[in-house]
């Protein structure tokens, strides 16, 4: 694996090009994951059976099916499940965007960070503003891929838009919810930040 060293000059070249750039603090309700209620997957699974029994074409029940579909491996339903709730959802609103915004997680865990990239940039698009989880998506999309430089300038601007992602518990507290794999890359993205 590559190893990246930032000199002093380039370090303050990064911080100069954040303070210029537009910060992405926007709230986005889209972008939002339902838990687990009480009786866990299995409760959580038949509401969304339910949910689907009554309209099939019940944008959020697709994509949390399709999450779960993610999370027992089974990619070919997954997928399914996100183009019906796509072909479900009207164009240019909130759940369209949710629907690109939560496959572009998918599409990351998968590995395919360019579909993630492209989703996210869709979902972005659609909001119309700077949502503040494409910085942080967008860095750990790029330390994935080796692009430590690109990753460190996407997460600085979390950290300035988003003091918390500067601390640790902030840090940890963002990320608890992720998965594992997810949140050890991110813990190794901060760690890189932090030793700046």
């Amino acid at each position: 694996m590559r190893r990246w060293t930032w000199p002093l000059a380039a370090m303050l070249l990064v911080g100069h090009a954040v303070a210029q750039e537009p910060r992405y603090v926007d709230p986005d309700p889209a972008a939002s994951y339902l838990g687990y209620p009480p009786g866990g997957r299995v409760r959580f699974r038949s509401m969304i059976q339910a949910a689907l029994q009554k309209n099939p074409r019940n944008v959020s029940a697709l994509v949390h099916r399709a999450h779960l579909y993610g999370e027992m491996g089974d990619r070919e339903r997954e997928l399914r499940d996100y183009d019906a709730a796509l072909g479900a959802s009207e164009p240019a609103s909130p759940q369209r965007r949710h629907v690109h915004w939560s496959r572009g997680w998918s599409r990351y865990d998968q590995g395919d960070i360019e579909g993630a990239l492209s989703d996210r940039a869709e979902a972005e698009r659609l909001h119309g503003g700077r949502p503040a989880w494409v910085t942080y998506t967008r860095a750990l999309a790029y330390w994935t891929v080796g692009d430590h430089a690109t990753a460190l300038h996407w997460y600085a601007l979390a950290a300035s838009g988003y003091p918390e992602w500067g601390t640790d518990e902030g840090m940890e507290q963002r990320i608890r919810y992720w998965s594992k794999p997810q949140q050890a890359r991110m813990r190794a993205l901060y760690a890189h930040w932090k030793a700046g």
